[in-house]
């Protein structure tokens, strides 16, 4: 533990906060080397897949749970969280509560921990290096996507979608064990699982976020309900099918809008340079994001992840960040590239002056609402006519369908998140269940409206890469869709008076109220200076209608 002697005969408070601006400042020296090897470590992995890679993610991330053993240092920090209101300076009583709960979540047994960074680890190397077969050759998710887009040929739909889920059975026992070991440690923390102890720790309270699921899937039902019969009834006929089964969609799991017969919206993007879209749609909110672009890695091969994520590597000034993606030239990836680097403008610009705790985002739900704000854009009328080039008379044609197409989004990504939000709170609850397999699918039926294959029993839920190493993390996208809807409202009605894409107006506003004060605030405190008002679900509702 850290020695630090302060004057006895002085003033308490004083004292107290020396004493925390002391250990504060000691921490960081010892942290921030420490984190900056685990994400170099996360980024290694996803890039290369290696055994090495693997070693060393699962070294550092031993030599990061290590900051946090000593237990009187876990104490004193918690005793000051439990007073921190006494504290007149709100920028430290700020850092105490980060510092707490970045202490509280690396609390626990060194073993068990020592084994969740083993098994995670091996599961970020078999995403990564994982590929189904599909006509007796491996097949890609980029190549699974393209077949459930396009073909016509439903054997080899079903075979490309049962190929996306085939990792599943690869790292079920992994993601089991996880959870085991994760709920261990929640319980000796005092929680009843992990699931639990994570919303507390991220500062999320488990029955607003309740109300917030159920009043969503409340609102979504009906509609969600016509919807789904309106679409089986285009792919029976389509596919000549009496049944309409998963592989007759256009996702693996059912999170994007299918492909219709008569609106490929594929076709804007075609011929298109998706990075320089990418640029001019930054540059237009004056946000230049070439020195990101020159750090990422934005292509498939071979090891790669196949997925898409922003990384910010340590917390130095110029900052480091980076974007993982597997670009093609269709909505999918342009969708997913203005999404990461809305990421990457966020990470890019917070204050450097702040102090090194408060040097990041306000909450994982706050720089989900930039990237998804920026995401949709793939989808909007006068983003694809001013930035993507496409013809005025084109997107007059296809007006109603790409209003519809935004509705169905708006529709498919509810129903999916609340499958991810109430399947991790029955994983959590009991791991060893026998019947999860068949939970899984009791939610999909009954939430997504979709019919499992007869006497289908895989574990289709592993497929999915957040289950095993971005645990309990859903609900940040549904807080940051709410919250993306309420921003973009209140840019466009007060700061920009019109579409808020093409004016520098709103990225100064951005930078100003959303970016540079890092995580000076709380999310909820952000979200009220950012839109004036608390965070309000009609925006999103009222956005869908």
């Amino acid at each position: 533990m850290l020695a630090i002697e302060i004057n006895p005969g002085g003033d308490t408070t004083l004292s107290r906060i020396s004493e925390i601006e002391i250990f504060i400042a000691e921490f960081e020296k010892r942290i921030a080397p420490v984190e900056k090897r685990i994400e170099e470590s996360w980024w290694e992995i996803s890039t290369t897949g290696t055994e090495e890679a693997q070693r060393e993610m699962i070294e550092a991330g031993k030599e990061y749970n290590a900051l946090f053993e000593d237990r009187d240092e876990y104490e004193m920090v918690k005793s000051w969280y439990e007073n921190r209101e006494s504290l007149d300076d709100s920028l430290l009583s700020r850092q105490v509560e980060v510092l707490y709960r970045t202490f509280a979540g690396s609390q626990g047994d060194p073993e068990v921990l020592g084994r969740i960074e083993e098994l995670e680890a091996e599961a970020n190397a078999v995403y990564s290096n994982h590929r189904g077969t599909v006509g007796g050759k491996e097949a890609g998710e980029n190549e699974v996507r393209e077949i459930l887009r396009a073909s016509e040929d439903e054997s080899l739909r079903r075979e490309a979608w049962e190929a996306s889920k085939t990792v599943g059975r690869e790292v079920e026992g992994t993601v089991r064990e996880l959870a085991r070991l994760r709920n261990r440690l929640a319980r000796e923390a005092g929680y009843r699982n992990h699931y639990e102890r994570s919303l507390d720790l991220q500062d999320i309270d488990a029955g607003e976020l309740a109300e917030i699921m159920d009043s969503l899937q409340s609102a979504t039902d009906a509609p969600f309900t016509e919807f789904k019969r309106e679409l089986d009834a285009e792919l029976r006929a389509r596919f000549g099918a009496d049944t309409i089964m998963p592989w007759h969609l256009s996702d693996p799991f059912f999170q994007e809008p299918p492909e219709s017969a008569d609106f490929d919206v594929d076709r804007y993007f075609a011929d298109a340079d998706i990075e320089d879209l990418t640029k001019k749609t930054y540059d237009a909110l004056g946000l230049d994001v070439r020195g990101v672009m020159s750090r990422s890695d934005l292509y498939e091969r071979a090891g790669k992840s196949q997925h898409a994520f922003c990384a910010s590597i340590g917390r130095e000034y110029p900052y480091d960040v980076r974007v993982l993606a597997n670009v093609q030239p269709d909505a999918y990836w342009t969708n997913a590239m203005l999404h990461e680097f809305g990421h990457a403008v966020y990470d890019r610009h917070i204050n450097p002056n702040l102090p090194y705790l408060l040097r990041t985002h306000a909450h994982l739900c706050t720089t989900e609402a930039i990237a998804l704000m920026m995401g949709a854009l793939a989808g909007d009328p006068g983003w694809l006519r001013k930035v993507a080039g496409v013809p005025e008379r084109e997107l007059d044609a296809d007006h109603g369908k790409l209003a519809a197409r935004k509705r169905a989004e708006g529709l498919i990504f509810t129903r999916w998140t609340l499958v991810m939000y109430r399947f991790e709170q029955l994983l959590y609850e009991d791991p060893d269940r026998e019947d999860l397999n068949g939970a899984w699918w009791d939610l999909v039926e009954r939430i997504q409206l979709i019919q499992r294959p007869p006497g289908r029993d895989e574990p289709d839920w592993a497929a999915k890469i957040h289950v095993a190493v971005a645990p309990v993390y859903y609900h940040n996208y549904v807080l940051g869709t709410l919250i993306a809807a309420q921003l973009r409202d209140h840019l466009e009605e007060y700061v920009t008076h019109g579409p808020f894409y093409e004016n520098e107006a709103a990225g100064r506003y951005l930078l100003e109220s959303f970016f540079g004060p890092g995580a000076r605030e709380n999310w909820r405190d952000t979200v009220l200076r950012a839109t004036g008002a608390e965070l309000d679900p009609s925006h999103f509702v009222s956005s869908m209608g």
